[in-house]
């Protein structure tokens, strides 16, 4: 699965309101990049606890990977809702006691994001706000206005007034005369919102507050020890974020916001916690570029109305949770960086100003609430997991002794380093790449811009010796005829094959040779009037273009030499009907190619234009790699496979952990050694002795939310016939493409990171060279 698009995945501030003095946090989200290095090793010896543990707390009646609010009410329980992730507890409300676990309470019309909550006096508490969860590609609903109570005497909701204005990603602050601000926010047009109001519960009642200095959403508020509200960061613009670093200040004495100067860099995911000395606590978070994971603290002092530096968190995290314990220390639980979801917990003492290890959670997680009991726990709930979103809830208890994280990837021989940036977004999919003769590496995208990026191993750099944007296609409109689409693939002489197709096949394709020396491009022979299609470089140079449209089996050669076309034999159904397309083309012997589809192998022979079975599947596989080996064999390893549907219809797929072995001498597939662990959408490729690297890709498929990419890396020795492991990547990553250079190095490019939050997860992307040992 890949993740859903971004399009409406708003990146907003829930508010974990703990008491009427503790923190308010934003809300962190799923998954993009950071700069901590996977774990390697393993211990030697048992690690030895460490002071504070966890222990599980029950689940929620549905899985929130985030987007919850949550409020303490009276005798410790505590209220959650948001976003139901499998759907299933749409509107659902739950209910935490400490004597009895979670039931479920009153239920919403619907799922709110971007909504404030706030406890009132008398044990009530608010709910105003936010926005209905949409999951559809165009237009979701604007922000509400709409307000609501709840009593828990009566477990019961209550309509109150509507806000003046309707906002999504505000604050919530309860006041100590029992009113509650909100603060900032959205508005229908996305614009930032610099308004505030306050909530009477005495009345039921909205009045106008005073106006911020700056206009924010996605905000953090504390209430201070001395009753002022602190207002952080935010944004004022979306899409792309523009962070703000500037604090406000509001004072109760005088009903203004105060400037509360700056945090410096900007930064977005952040923990913001009101101390007990009248300080709060800013720790760790996103910065402005989208990518850096900061383990950065900052320290604000009310008396000098000024930031200072504090000390480091142990590990950079963001989207992490804090709350508050009785003695007046903060638990820092959870969160992610580049290399995946974070278990490790620290605690912030400030009479000492320092971090100290606690114990893990059991389950690592990020975008998860943390409530401070008054029992002196901390409740943690919900979340997005390394595999799908989370039910579960975790209790926190300073007495009792916990462990430190588990290494968070096995490691094997071998060194990762990090190289340059690649210049556009590309995968597996989007992509190919080639090995030019001196040495440097070809990017092509396959379909978009035809933007063709070289990378020098040497210089660590990329350069762009071509580039052209698609056709402008003025009548197209959603639902309409598509525009004109570049389908590319490198020659093996320094020059790239370019063909602009119609999908409409209207009009005939525009078929190109650009020379990346010159950069110009030479117009050659028309195939005709083609769709959408597939192209791959043959053994014998030629290119070989097949359909993609289902159904749809013809294909065509091209000679690069005599600029001619020739018609080939269709695609055999079984690698062109739904469900059971070709996945992965590989030269074998003899200028031919294995064809691996989810149901069946095959071979073609270009020359006869002769297609041989090469066996079949048991159930449908996809995602997996195919690698030619030096034998003249071919590797076909993990990806998933079908094993079953929902009650709903929806199918189920599982990680494959099994591999097939193309023999040369039989032309036939046959099971080959399982791997350790079953990888999809990893990136695959031959050593220089003959042994095959798999990198990164997804270990699990999420049921409701997509698997995280993992670090992990494999060796499969053809000679032996076995798997060991090798080193981890420094960052997560799948449907990277794995080119083997001329030095023995593997060079990885592109695919998809941790989704953190800010940017694409294919966006920002550090390109891996991947040194192996013996």
């Amino acid at each position: 699965m890949r993740p859903a698009p971004r399009a409406w995945l708003v990146l907003g501030t829930c508010c974990a309101v703990l008491s009427a003095s503790a923190a308010c946090s934003p809300a962190p989200q799923a998954g993009r990049s950071s700069s901590s290095p996977a774990v390697s090793g393993s211990p030697s010896a048992p690690p030895a606890t460490l002071p504070g543990g966890w222990n599980a707390g029950g689940d929620l009646s549905t899985t929130r990977w985030g987007q919850m609010v949550g409020v303490l009410l009276q005798g410790g329980r505590v209220l959650v809702t948001g976003t139901s992730s499998d759907g299933r507890g749409v509107g659902n409300v739950d209910i935490y006691d400490p004597a009895g676990g979670w039931s479920v309470g009153p239920k919403l019309p619907n799922d709110r994001i971007g909504a404030v909550a706030a406890p009132l006096p008398g044990g009530r508490s608010l709910l105003a706000g936010g926005r209905p969860d949409f999951r559809g590609d165009c237009c979701p609903p604007g922000p509400l206005a709409t307000a609501m109570t709840y009593n828990p005497s009566t477990g019961t909701w209550t309509k109150a007034p509507n806000m003046s204005v309707a906002r999504a990603y505000a604050t919530a602050t309860p006041l100590p005369d029992g009113r509650v601000l909100i603060a900032g926010g959205y508005d229908a047009q996305i614009r930032p919102l610099a308004s505030s109001q306050f909530f009477n519960p005495t009345s039921s009642t909205w009045t106008t507050g005073p106006t911020l200095t700056h206009g924010r959403f996605r905000q953090s508020a504390v209430l201070l020890k001395g009753g002022g509200v602190l207002v952080v960061g935010g944004a004022d613009q979306e899409n792309p974020d523009r962070l703000l670093s500037s604090a406000e200040l509001f004072d109760p004495a005088t009903a203004r916001w105060l400037g509360a100067g700056t945090i410096g860099t900007p930064r977005a995911q952040f923990t913001l916690t009101a101390l007990a000395d009248g300080r709060a606590l800013l720790a760790g978070g996103l910065g402005a570029d989208g990518s850096t994971i900061l383990r950065s603290t900052v320290l604000y002092d009310p008396a000098k109305n000024e930031w200072s530096q504090g000390p480091d968190l142990a590990s950079a995290r963001t989207s992490h949770a804090a709350g508050v314990l009785t003695d007046g220390r903060v638990l820092v639980s959870g969160g992610a960086d580049q290399a995946g979801r974070l278990a490790s917990s620290e605690l912030f003492d400030p009479t000492t100003n320092s971090w100290s290890a606690t114990g893990a959670l059991a389950t690592a997680r990020s975008n998860h609430l943390a409530i401070s009991l008054p029992n002196g726990h901390v409740l943690v709930a919900g979340g997005s997991g390394s595999r799908d979103a989370l039910a579960s809830s975790e209790l926190y208890d300073p007495s009792a002794k916990g462990m430190p994280a588990a290494p968070r990837s096995p490691a094997g021989p071998g060194r990762w380093q990090l190289a340059a940036t690649k210049p556009i977004p590309i995968d597996s999919y989007t992509g190919s790449a080639q090995l030019l003769s001196d040495g440097r590496v070809l990017l092509v995208p396959k379909y978009g811009n035809a933007d063709f990026q070289v990378y020098d191993p040497k210089s660590d750099a990329w350069s762009t010796p071509f580039s052209r944007k698609v056709p402008p296609c003025n009548t197209c409109t959603i639902g309409s005829p598509s525009p004109p689409e570049f389908l590319a693939a490198p020659l093996g002489n320094g020059k790239v094959f370019l063909l602009t197709v119609d999908p409409q096949r209207a009009i005939a394709a525009k078929t190109e040779v650009i020379d990346l020396k010159t950069g110009t491009a030479t117009l050659v022979t028309s195939p005709g009037k083609i769709g959408q299609s597939r192209l791959e470089l043959l053994p014998d140079g030629r290119i070989w273009v097949t359909a993609l449209q289902q159904l749809d089996r013809h294909a065509l050669l091209y000679n690069v030499t005599t600029d001619h076309w020739t018609t080939t034999s269709n695609v055999p159904l079984g690698l062109a009907e739904s469900g059971a397309d070709m996945q992965t083309v590989t030269a074998i012997p003899g200028g031919r190619v294995l064809v691996v589809g989810s149901r069946k192998a095959m071979v073609y022979d270009p020359a006869s234009g002769g297609w041989t079975d090469a066996g079949s599947f048991p159930s449908a596989w996809s995602q997996f790699s195919a690698t030619g080996l030096a034998s003249g064999d071919v590797l076909v390893a993990g990806g998933t496979m079908l094993t079953g549907t929902t009650p709903e219809g929806a199918p189920i797929f599982a990680v494959n952990s099994q591999t097939m072995l193309w023999e040369r001498t039989t032309g036939q597939v046959r099971p080959g050694q399982s791997m350790p662990v079953g990888l999809y959408y990893h990136s695959a490729a031959l050593l220089g002795d003959g042994r095959v690297l798999l990198a990164g890709g997804s270990d699990a498929v999420g049921m409701h939310t997509s698997a995280d990419p993992v670090t992990r890396a494999e060796i499969y020795d053809p000679v032996a016939r076995s798997w060991s492991l090798a080193a981890s990547l420094p960052v997560a990553r799948y449907q990277a493409i794995a080119v083997p250079l001329n030095d023995g190095r593997v060079f990885l490019v592109g695919g998809s990171g941790m989704w953190l939050g800010a940017l694409l997860p294919s966006e920002g992307q550090p390109s891996l060279i991947f040194t192996p040992q013996p």
